[in-house]
């Protein structure tokens, strides 16, 4: 049987299945795959128009396009649209004030606020032929109530990039964001993120559901050591070109981060605090109703490849959920840990995770950079 055929009786579902035996009835016994693929092959060109995707930008056309050439060359007359987010809450303004994507990817800290939301649907599961290649700890993160509204592939560590020939660490910890003796060489993120990192730089046992005492402590705590603070990043290239011109000197950072700074020649290193990075996944998930569910699997399933997950690997320097895909960088395999699927999470690392009181965390947050 031809790649094509297979791929389009990997598609098919089990609702399509019921609904060509029905069709078909006994013919269906002879017919059988030939006639399950050509209804697979109909029902995909049902589906019109090109695929609406909201993501983070630099995975467009003219970035990650390698991480979805798979699907582009079996679906040409379907490619996607992109349109960006800048972080989960923009995502879901843009989606509440009436943007119609067909997928979109916020982060694992997110899984549970969208699967409760109504705005996105499960996933199934039997259309995506890498799935079964994919991290079994992450894509557990991303399930809710037993089905999985998440689909990882992009993960990576919020740790410390520091340059090495001008700092000196006292300790391996996330107070390097506070020190005192690097006053206006100090970037930190303009997420509320940074009350997670204070709470765990102060010993709290659950950083994501502070007590109104506690979040008051990282509050204070981070208003206290604010005037050390050059910037406030939400733009990851204006950060990297900092960092990059001797600016800063110690950063809130990603992989990529590290990995750009490294071409460039830097003498950096990438902490792992002692209190524990927080590690991130990427999840693709599908906005309910959506009337391009099977390409939207198709694109997912692209995005999931061994393949794909090298390039992003060895490009963008984050890691991938494909437990198959090595990069060509072994100091990159290292500092990832990219052979341990337990990387992401503890002993190793916190993996980020839902917040209760998200609004009070954000409300706060606002407070501490309006001071």
């Amino acid at each position: 049987m031809s790649e094509g055929k297979d791929l389009a009786e990997r598609r098919l579902s089990r609702d399509d299945f019921l609904k060509l035996g029905a069709v078909v009835g006994g013919a269906g016994l002879v017919a059988g795959r030939a006639a399950m693929a050509d209804a697979a092959r109909a029902r995909l060109a049902q589906e019109t128009g090109r695929l609406q995707v909201l993501d983070w930008a630099g995975y467009e056309n003219d970035g990650g396009q390698p991480m979805f050439a798979q699907y582009v060359k079996q679906y040409p007359h379907n490619k996607p649209q992109f349109t960006y987010m800048t972080n989960e809450a923009n995502a879901l303004a843009k989606i509440r004030a009436g943007l119609k994507p067909d997928l979109f990817r916020p982060y694992v800290g997110w899984v549970k606020y969208f699967a409760t939301s109504g705005l996105v649907q499960p996933w199934d599961t039997s259309l995506i032929s890498n799935f079964k290649h994919l991290n079994p700890y992450m894509v557990k993160a991303g399930q809710y109530n037993g089905q999985q509204y998440g689909i990882p592939d992009d993960w990576g560590f919020d740790a410390i990039l520091y340059r090495s020939d001008k700092v000196k660490p006292k300790a391996r910890s996330w107070g390097l964001l506070f020190d005192e003796r690097y006053k206006g060489r100090i970037a930190w993120f303009d997420d509320i993120e940074m009350l997670e990192i204070a709470g765990l730089y102060l010993g709290f046992k659950n950083t994501w559901q502070q007590t109104d005492a506690q979040l008051n402590q990282s509050k204070q705590l981070l208003i206290s050591k604010k005037h050390l603070v050059r910037t406030i990043w939400s733009s990851e290239t204006t950060m990297d070109t900092d960092f990059a011109s001797g600016d800063l000197w110690i950063a809130y950072a990603w992989p990529n981060d590290w990995v750009q700074m490294k071409k460039k020649k830097l003498p950096v290193v990438y902490m792992h605090p002692k209190e524990l990075p927080i590690a991130w996944v990427g999840m693709f998930m599908l906005l309910a109703g959506t009337p391009r569910p099977h390409l939207a699997h198709a694109y997912v399933d692209a995005w999931s490849s061994a393949k794909s997950a090298k390039w992003l690997e060895d490009n963008y320097g984050y890691g991938h959920a494909n437990t198959f895909a090595r990069p060509s960088s072994s100091e990159l395999l290292r500092a990832l840990q990219l052979t341990n699927p337990r990387a992401v999470t503890l002993p190793n690392a916190y993996l980020d995770r839902d917040i209760p009181r998200r609004s009070t965390y954000a409300k706060i947050w606002e407070e501490v950079k309006a001071a």
